[in-house]
């Protein structure tokens, strides 16, 4: 069959309709529970990392681990989740803060870049043998402040 002068602009419209489904397909797509719940982790890193005074307020935190994840093994992981992040949110010791958020970042690192668009890492640190989540790909060990630069990524946000 051949092209005729009336198939060309269908064609072109074809073309650009398929050109705006595929770039637009990540503009448009459903930001889930974990991309709220690991932003949210990423603000109480750079509190941390930042050395504030004070409690840390994780009601928005603990809002959404109390929601059901939207997929069924993250549920569990949020439920497990909640109890750290309440405490977190009792303490405005530094020392017992990090503890916390070690545990807080073990239980939530395996969402990291799943179903999440929330541009968080997982970070290690081979000298203190711990890991944190955090924003971006810098390091920022939020666990010792002689320490700040070190570590890596091991898991990079996408």
């Amino acid at each position: 069959m051949r092209n005729t002068i009336e198939d060309k602009p269908m064609k072109k419209l074809h073309y650009l309709f398929l050109i705006l489904i595929l770039t637009t397909g990540n503009l448009f797509s459903h930001e889930g529970k974990e991309t709220f719940v690991l932003r949210e982790v990423a603000k109480i890193h750079s509190s941390i990392y930042s050395e504030i005074p004070g409690n840390i307020d994780v009601q928005k935190l603990v809002q959404y681990l109390r929601e059901n994840a939207d997929h069924k093994k993250d549920t569990e992981k949020f439920r497990r989740a909640v109890p750290i992040a309440e405490e977190l949110g009792k303490t405005s010791d530094l020392s017992k803060k990090r503890d916390l958020f070690e545990r807080l970042s073990k239980e939530l690192e395996s969402i990291v870049g799943h179903h999440d668009k929330s541009g968080v890492s997982v970070f290690y640190c081979p000298m203190l043998k711990k890991k944190w989540l955090a924003s971006g790909k810098e390091i920022r060990n939020p666990y010792d402040p002689k320490m700040k630069n070190c570590g890596e990524i091991i898991h990079e946000a996408k």
